[in-house]
């Protein structure tokens, strides 16, 4: 059976330095995470003006996680990566869950 709501969801994030509130645009924050710099991603919200890129993020019961996944600047490019790497179909729609494939992999 698909799951009605998927634990990973692609959602826009910002970036500060960690104890600091200070934005941090997106080639900046790859270039701080690269370097092994404290970096904090966070969910934003579409039409935030912090936002800089698109990520996958964990759902909780309280928050949403972000565990290391790659940061994209366009939501194109991180569906096309959670379907190859996760192999799950994400709508807007309310339509998303996993493939049918999924459970037979």
């Amino acid at each position: 059976m698909l799951p009605s709501k998927p634990d990973l969801v692609i959602l826009p994030f910002k970036a500060t330095l960690t104890g600091s509130g200070i934005p941090l645009p997106f080639e900046q924050t790859l270039s701080l995470l690269r370097s092994g710099a404290p970096v904090q991603i966070e969910r934003s919200h579409p039409g935030d003006a912090d936002a800089i890129g698109w990520t996958i993020f964990r759902r909780t019961s309280r928050k949403y996680l972000y565990e290391n996944e790659p940061l994209f600047r366009s939501e194109r490019g991180v569906r096309r990566y959670i379907r190859k790497a996760y192999a799950i179909h994400y709508s807007l729609l309310g339509d998303d869950g996993m493939t049918y494939s999924h459970p037979y992999l």
